[in-house]
């Protein structure tokens, strides 16, 4: 007889792991909450979409019933659960990063109608006055010509601790100096003009001989910042100017401050060109006051850019386009911590420094050394120092915007580079809450879609303006200030290129009339270059025929660059330039 046929094992639900079980349901709720979030950021374009979406639901499903309903063997449930686990979590990551994601773009365009104020109690460091408490009879130095909405808050503030006898001046530097030659026990600073005390020459030493005791902090409203920018393009099909503010502050961007760095950058999404335009900071223009300025903004009085900051972003964005007679579609405010988070995020940037341009140490950060000619990798706060030093440089604050531009094309190479997979997490982290921007969370994802589907292959070209140093009344500051006179031919030049490259060309098909204009020196003028590739920058750009000095310590370049003494933050250049 025949032996009895055995009957086929079937699937005993028991010899799989509970627990695995368990993570394979939630295999499918982490499947369906990616999809959701895919769906809703809304940066992948359609053609790319729908396969995603498709493999995703249909490897999980492959999986989930291999597990639970075909794998028998002890390996083959092993391997199958391993890759439950691996796809849960997978999944739950990839959730989590698209949603940090979509709330870092949310975050920069969410545009707050408060600006937040500091007003800082400021003491000799070897005061006897500790606390705010101790400053009863002090006699406390205001500037309510200058900052007459900050002086009376942190008056009122103060006032309702302690009684104070004040003293009147018409300037933050002669207040300061009142406070070094003991004229007065304290002195009530806003904090937005802190740099232009210890950006002097004589007050170099500002925040290591004093300190502050009590800070008064209050909110006043941005009449029209929470609006979207109304000269808006379709930014996928249209060119578009951006202006980059880079605020000399640290901690929250919504505190108003100086424009340390002005940059335009105009992108053709058609031509894939990328023109970066640098303003320098000192250029001497009327200011024009925007709805969100207070009454104490000079409108129509000449005053450096960098002190248009201090009356918001909109003022610095209408006072450039007043004096370029352009149109200035969008900007983004960062400040100093918005530049070391984000370069520290993504690792470091690589810069390469030009023969003659190295520098021992910065003069703006004494802490992180300097740079060597050649390849220099910068962590953040080295890049924040590189991008603002100027007084180690022959060509003062006109080198310093080749810096700047030369420190962000190093950063978008970074943020394009593989080695993001890993750093990517940390990159969001610093975005929130590193620059606020009017443009709309819409227009970025459909730059990202259109960036994802076209992958364009971007020139970049740059450009910097150039002028003349001078000492000229500041209007902001109420005493006169080192300036620099914008240089026309500069101006009408940047505006050429800037229109080029709206229409469809290259910048570089613009002859920069600024450069012709003085042969006589040919280190102030302005090389126009692309950044296509990194032979771009070094020597053959900032190859100006003579060597920059570089300083082991202070007191020498402030012995070579003394004619300045007398002014506020100046461009630093060669004596025998403007003989």
């Amino acid at each position: 007889m025949s032996a009895k046929k055995q009957p086929r094992k079937m699937w005993n639900p028991k010899r799989h792991n509970p627990i695995l079980r368990l993570i394979s349901l939630l295999s499918l709720v982490a499947m369906v909450m990616l999809i959701l979030e895919i769906v809703h950021i809304g940066i992948l374009p359609v053609r790319f979409e729908i396969p995603i979406l498709g493999s995703v639901i249909l490897l999980t499903l492959i999986i989930f019933l291999f597990y639970n309903f075909t794998s028998r063997s002890r390996l083959s449930r092993f391997i199958s659960g391993l890759l439950v686990i691996a796809l849960t979590f997978g999944y739950g990551l990839g959730s989590y990063y698209i949603y940090r994601t979509d709330s870092a773009i949310s975050s920069v365009t969410d545009l707050s109608n408060k600006v937040i104020n500091n007003v800082s109690f400021v003491v000799m460091k070897e005061s006897s006055i500790k606390k705010l408490s101790q400053a009863s009879g002090a006699k406390v130095g205001i500037t309510p010509s200058i900052d007459s909405k900050a002086m009376k808050e942190a008056l009122a503030d103060v006032e309702s601790s302690i009684s104070i006898d004040t003293v009147k001046y018409t300037s933050y530097l002669d207040e300061v100096q009142a406070l070094y030659d003991g004229d007065i026990d304290a002195m009530l600073l806003s904090e937005s003009y802190r740099g232009t005390i210890y950006d002097q020459e004589a007050y170099q030493d500002f925040n290591q001989r004093t300190r502050t005791v009590h800070t008064t902090h209050y909110t006043t409203n941005r009449k029209k910042a929470i609006q979207q920018s109304t000269d808006a393009v379709d930014v996928t099909q249209e060119p578009f100017t951006i202006y980059v503010s880079g605020n000399d502050s640290f901690g929250t961007i919504q505190e108003n401050s100086r424009t340390d760095s002005n940059m335009l950058i105009t992108v053709n999404p058609t031509t894939h060109t990328i023109l970066m335009t640098s303003i320098p900071r000192d250029y001497y223009e009327p200011i024009v006051c925007s709805a969100e300025s207070d009454s104490d903004c000079p409108d129509g009085e000449n005053d450096k850019l960098t002190h248009s900051g201090i009356y918001g972003i909109s003022t610095s964005e209408q006072t450039i386009e007043n004096f370029m007679d352009l149109d200035i579609n969008y900007y983004v405010r960062v400040n100093f911590s918005s530049l070391v988070n984000i370069v520290d995020a993504v690792g470091g940037v690589d810069v390469k420094v030009g023969k003659g341009l190295a520098v021992k140490q910065f003069y703006t950060d004494h802490t992180v050394g300097g740079v060597h000619e050649g390849t220099n990798h910068l962590n953040g706060q080295k890049a924040l120092a590189y991008a603002r030093e100027r007084y180690s440089y022959t060509n003062g604050d006109m080198q310093r915007v080749k810096n700047q531009q030369q420190v962000l094309k190093a950063l978008l190479k970074k943020v394009k580079s593989p080695s993001m997979i890993m750093n990517y997490g940390n990159l969001i982290d610093a975005l929130g809450g590193a620059f606020e921007t009017n443009l709309s969370s819409d227009d970025i994802r459909s730059f990202v879609r259109m960036q994802l589907l076209l992958n364009p292959n971007w020139t970049f070209e740059s450009y910097a303006m150039i002028g003349t140093p001078d000492t000229r009344m500041s209007a902001s500051m109420g005493t006169y200030a080192s300036v620099t006179l914008p240089n026309k031919n500069s101006i009408t030049t940047a505006r050429k290129k800037i229109e080029a490259v709206i229409n469809g060309k290259s910048s570089k098909t613009v002859k920069d009339t600024a450069k012709q204009e003085d042969t006589t020196s040919e280190s102030t003028s302005t090389e126009e270059y692309s950044t296509d590739t990194d032979s771009s920058y070094g020597q053959g750009y900032y190859d100006y025929g003579q060597s920059t000095p570089s300083y082991s310590d202070s007191s020498q370049a402030q012995d070579d660059w003394g004619y300045y003494q007398q002014t506020d933050d100046a461009t630093v250049v060669d004596p025998n330039e403007y003989q």
